[in-house]
């Protein structure tokens, strides 16, 4: 098998302009003339091709397949081991990216369209639930963290209602400039909290201390809302406000 750069790109189904950069990195270079002193593709580059396909489809760029292929003694075995950990990592990025999609959909669905600022800091409250399960670990008992931040579906389902109906009702308390002590705000921060399956007490009790409640919520509330939350919550602790009969 002798062919000419353009025969060949048709034979594997390739184009002459990436044949021509690879000969230009080093990656791909023809070896032997023909009579009309035009460069050949024999089997010898037929058999590198290949390869150079199968590690590009393995995800290695192309200056590291150059590296692997011109060392003489290169394990296969080890880069095939390598390579699977670092696809196995990426599926479990865009798996985990693909269910926060999914997650921010639903909401959508139930509530109405969000505006950007909105939709980004519940994405993010959602993307940043292992990194606050980790950080909650330190301060709570693993049973009240496991309680807490959600694993099933049906649990991510209610966490993220219960994020968004947060975000709704703080942002529509500060623009109707309601007080963090007043009656309506913690009226309706106690409802809140009583769908959290964890006790106020023990959020106050822990290690973390009341003065660092807010940290918990960086990740899903602008600093307007987290500061007016932190203090509502210590107005709920200290003087919890409790309805009266009309």
């Amino acid at each position: 098998m002798e062919l000419t750069v353009g025969k060949f790109a048709t034979a594997v189904n390739t184009t002459i302009r990436t044949l021509r950069y690879y000969e230009k990195i080093g990656l791909l270079v023809p070896e032997k003339k023909n009579d009309s002193n035009q460069k050949i593709y024999a089997r010898d580059e037929l058999k590198k091709f290949y390869n150079i396909q199968l590690l590009k489809s393995m995800g290695w760029p192309l200056n590291e397949i150059k590296q692997m292929l011109e060392e003489t003694a290169y394990s296969f075995r080890e880069m095939v081991d390598m390579q699977e950990a670092v696809l196995l990592d990426q599926r479990n990025k865009i798996n985990s990216s693909l269910a926060m999609m999914t997650r921010i959909k639903k909401v959508i669905h139930e509530t109405g369209d969000l505006t950007n600022e909105d939709m980004m800091l519940l994405m993010n409250a959602i993307r940043l639930e292992e990194d606050q399960r980790t950080i909650l670990k330190h301060y709570f008992s693993s049973n009240t963290v496991e309680q807490i931040m959600p694993k099933t579906k049906q649990q991510q389902i209610a966490f993220d209602r219960l994020n968004r109906r947060l975000l709704l009702f703080f942002q529509e308390a500060i623009h109707n400039e309601l007080g963090p002590d007043s009656q309506e705000v913690q009226r309706e921060l106690k409802e809140l909290l009583a769908m959290v399956p964890a006790s106020i007490n023990e959020l106050f009790n822990s290690e973390m201390g009341s003065e660092k409640q807010s940290e918990m919520f960086k990740a899903l509330l602008p600093t307007d809302m987290v500061e007016f939350f932190a203090e509502a919550l210590q107005v709920l602790y200290n003087s919890p406000y409790e309805e009266k009969e009309d």
